[in-house]
């Protein structure tokens, strides 16, 4: 005599009701798809979500300069983005390191010890190339607009502005021997803008987007175009200069008028 198995009806019911539960979900994340309302989101953390905030060269009354952006406080600590460990190179992480230790005060301040504008860019710096690349794209893409691309102060936007446009060719910008002239004043105006007398800013700061060595970069840069100011072909290399005479075009010889007739006809 074999003996029919029941099943639990307790089991059966969860089982029923799971499946219901799980079709019920579907149906909805389904017919919630491409649906627009106007009810604002659900804020599960609104202290994350609408806390105060600063943006970048905005002004606040908070601080007695009016200014959002703020120098490290006191005895802040850097540290570096990665734990660098075994033999990769880690050339980009110890660069961003180098920028998060500031361990040369000349590179991130442009001030000698005793306070003075630096003469010249600092050694630590190393101004090749590529950093003349850099400070080409800097200049071209914060500066050029103001005061062209030349650095004449002829830019599209200088060009309309209500007052004259500095030009990087005047004197004040390129004799070290004036603070106006001298490197680490140059390289603090990239980095932090231009105020007057009043403290009203007539050019703003870019060092939201360009780091300390890129503005050096953007310093290089200047200091080469007043260089092409002020050269002349005998400064150029041998293989250049040839190849700008080629490119020169040849003094037009004058002509002399022709020659005609007394009478009004040709020779």
């Amino acid at each position: 005599m074999t003996r029919s198995k029941t099943s639990n009806p307790v089991r059966s019911v969860a089982r029923v009701a799971t499946c219901l539960l799980a079709v019920g979900l579907a149906t909805g994340l389904v017919a919630c798809r491409g649906d627009r309302t106007d009810k604002r989101p659900r804020q599960f953390f609104p202290g994350m979500d609408d806390q105060p905030r600063f943006k970048a060269q905005d002004s606040t009354e908070f601080f007695a300069d009016g200014r959002t952006m703020r120098q490290p406080v006191q005895g802040t600590v850097p540290f570096g983005r990665a734990v660098l460990v075994g033999d990769e190179p880690w050339a980009e992480a110890l660069a961003e390191r180098d920028e998060l230790v500031r361990a040369d005060p000349l590179a991130y301040t442009g001030r000698n010890a005793d306070g003075t504008w630096l003469a010249e860019i600092p050694e630590s710096v190393v101004v090749d190339a590529a950093l003349l690349e850099i400070g080409q794209s800097g200049f071209n893409t914060y500066c050029a607009a103001c005061h062209g691309y030349a650095g004449d102060g002829q830019g599209m936007v200088g060009k309309r502005w209500s007052y004259p446009v500095p030009s990087f060719y005047d004197p004040k910008y390129a004799d070290r021997a004036l603070d106006t002239g001298k490197d680490g004043y140059l390289w603090h105006v990239v980095r932090q803008g231009v105020y007057d007398a009043q403290g009203v800013q007539k050019m703003p700061g870019y060092a939201h987007a360009i780091s300390e060595t890129e503005a050096w970069g953007v310093v290089a840069y200047l200091r080469a175009l007043q260089t092409s100011r002020t050269g002349t072909l005998e400064d150029v290399p041998a293989r250049e200069a040839e190849i700008l005479k080629q490119k020169s075009p040849a003094p037009q010889a004058s002509v002399a008028p022709e020659a005609s007739d007394p009478d009004g006809g040709d020779a």
